[in-house]
């Protein structure tokens, strides 16, 4: 453990864990920083293929930045990259998934948002309290959610701070998959075992084309091929053609990452 958390890794899956259950895994400036190192050197590992963040226990994923903390220190700060040294990152180049093991309430519920793919318990609750307690949810939560839900929809959680359940979750369409409690770890290793079974340069490309897609103007511009600068890259690549090759001999694909 450092600093309020700690790293596993199996093959290229790794696994980083807020692990200040004494706090609901509550994030105070010390672990801000060190999760944006962390954040920084995963970004710039290509042996790295998916990364699960989760939360130890079965209480809470994170409750958010750490008030107590800031009452018994004065300090009241964040990354650079944002809360948890995720939330500000728009380029992260591997698959992220959140296993939601409890409740996410406010940085949290950002960090889960900053994710890719969010699998919850049922027992999981989510949460923008910010408001509560004369905050405002700028780590990245008013900017992901309306995306996610819609402007309605997430307008109305953000300006009542109301808890979210799970199920509710799942609906709104910001939560992948519900589970019981204690399986959200093994149900996103599986779905991260599912991309690694990809092309690494293929899962890159598709990662950015996706949110990049996202962001033009118009769907005609999206379309244009010359958009997705890094798509022709993976046409011309090793591994376009022993994809090919693979296929064509049905066998496991042997990937280089180029």
């Amino acid at each position: 453990m450092s600093d309020g958390f700690s790293v596993g890794r199996q093959a290229g899956i790794v696994i980083v864990t807020l692990d200040r259950p004494e706090r609901r895994n509550a994030l105070h400036p010390a672990a801000h920083h060190a999760l944006e190192a962390q954040f920084d050197a995963l970004a710039a590992d290509d042996s790295v293929r998916v990364v699960i963040l989760t939360g130890t226990g079965d209480k809470a994923f994170c409750a958010g930045y750490d008030l107590l903390d800031n009452l018994e220190t004065g300090v009241m700060e964040i990354a650079a990259r944002g809360f948890g040294g995720l939330t500000f990152r728009t380029d992260f180049p591997h698959p992220l998934i959140a296993a939601v093991n409890g409740d996410a309430m406010g940085g949290g519920f950002e960090m889960a948002l900053a994710c890719d793919i969010i699998i919850a318990a049922r027992t999981a609750r989510f949460a923008l309290p910010e408001p509560k307690v004369g905050w405002v949810a700028l780590g990245g939560g008013i900017q992901r959610l309306p995306r996610a839900i819609g402007t309605k929809r997430a307008a109305e959680i953000i300006l009542t701070g109301r808890f979210v359940g799970a199920e509710e979750g799942l609906a709104l369409g910001f939560v992948n998959e519900v589970v019981e409690p204690g399986e959200t770890v093994e149900r996103a290793l599986a779905i991260a075992e599912a991309i690694q079974a990809c092309a690494p340069i293929a899962i890159r490309a598709s990662k950015a084309a996706l949110y990049a897609g996202l962001d033009q103007p118009d769907l005609a511009t999206a379309l244009k091929s010359e958009t997705y600068p890094l798509a022709q890259v993976v046409l011309d690549s090793a591994d376009a053609e022993e994809g090919k090759r693979a296929f064509a001999e049905r066998r496991p694909p042997r990937w280089e990452g180029r």
